[in-house]
């Protein structure tokens, strides 16, 4: 009998795909592709609500809604889901993150990206530390394979959970855009522009960005910077308004994959000031659409950035508009970052992160049917 995998993730937003959501949905039709084994998907996405190849391959699609309090769901999963795994005859539970089951099937896998409310503590609320860390602790423990998504996560995992040490796979995922096969021929934006992806949140320090947009406003007057994602609290307006800086900002949220794959193919290039990542899908991206890299030396930035990016001090401005202006200003330098982004993006495939999954399936499954 194949066996059956439930991938289980009720803390996402139903119709609204989150980059963990899609990271989800993009390996298991790369797991279905490949086979061996039947699905059965656990969260608040409703059949018709997913990729269509999933509503035709999935095995099973178990609807939940969206926890209210992730904490007290999380305790309830521990009590609940050994009950839906025998039903459905599981074999293997794949939390897509730590919001998931603490208990279920003999086997089990939780997938990490990030550990924020670790690494950046200041940005986060004590109610919210201490609700992630009772959640991680929870998840965490017992029989738990863990498979974080990058070495750094894998890095922070061990420092602050030491316990986990000797149950960690790191597996690098792969970017989400096509290859720029299809490349769009007119650019979105007039003239030059530095692009900016990703949500405004803490760990994104958009506003190192916005402070060196300011100093490089002063050469180069003309540079737009183009954001796509969102920012509540208008964190790079309010630095061009406290500078008086006419800086041209335009702003997309909401776009589709090729809208986005053709503002990285003009951009001058991508710049991520982040403090820190668990991965960050945007530098890929880029890469593949041919746009030159800068990024933040900490973190998981250079891990999978690699040889095709521009490093610097996320706590510098200064810094960051000396690499931007020589980017700007060099059109040889951008041209060779570009070719080794291309060269580092072609590391990774769904292909390939699908079958190290498979791998550790496979280990699991087998210590399953030995002991």
């Amino acid at each position: 009998m194949t066996p059956r995998i439930l991938f289980n993730m009720p803390s996402q937003f139903a119709g609204h795909p989150s980059g963990v959501a899609r990271m989800a949905f993009r390996l298991l039709e790369e797991l279905i592709e490949i086979g061996g084994y039947r699905y059965v998907l656990r969260s608040p996405w409703t059949r018709d609500q997913l990729p269509r190849s999933l509503q035709l391959e999935l095995t099973g699609v178990i609807v939940v809604p969206r926890p209210r309090i992730l904490v007290l769901d999380v305790i309830q999963q521990r009590l609940t889901l050994p009950g839906l795994v025998r039903r459905e005859k599981i074999d293997l539970v794949v939390n897509v993150d730590p919001f998931g089951a603490a208990a279920g099937a003999n086997s089990r896998l939780t997938i990490v990206h990030d550990l924020y409310f670790k690494r950046l503590p200041e940005h986060f609320s004590w109610r919210a530390r201490l609700t992630n860390d009772l959640i991680y602790r929870f998840t965490l423990v017992g029989k738990t394979e863990i498979v974080s998504v990058s070495n750094a996560t894998q890095f922070d995992l061990e420092q602050f959970y030491p316990a986990t040490r000797g149950h960690i796979t790191t597996i690098h995922s792969a970017p989400l855009l096509l290859s720029d096969e299809r490349r769009p021929t007119h650019s979105p934006i007039g003239g030059r522009y530095i692009l900016a992806v990703g949500n405004a949140t803490e760990n994104k320090n958009f506003h190192v960005l916005a402070e060196a947009m300011v100093a490089l406003h002063e050469t180069d007057p003309d540079v737009t910077l183009v954001h796509v994602g969102a920012d509540n609290s208008e964190t790079m307006a309010r630095s061009f308004e406290r500078h008086r800086c006419p800086i041209r900002l335009v702003r997309f949220a909401g776009i589709e994959d090729c809208e986005l794959a053709a503002l990285y193919h003009h951009a001058s290039c991508l710049c991520v000031p982040s403090l820190a990542e668990g991965f960050c899908l945007p530098i890929l991206e880029a890469q593949i659409c041919s746009c030159a890299v800068i990024c933040s030396d900490r973190s998981a930035m250079p891990e999978i950035a690699g040889q095709g990016a521009i490093l610097f001090d996320p706590t510098d401005p200064a810094d960051l508009a000396r690499n931007l202006k020589r980017l700007l200003d060099n059109p040889v330098e951008h041209a060779r970052l570009t070719q080794l982004g291309r060269d580092n993006a072609a590391r990774f495939s769904w292909n390939a992160t699908a079958r190290k999954y498979l791998g550790v399936f496979d280990r699991l499954l087998a210590d399953r049917a030995s002991g």
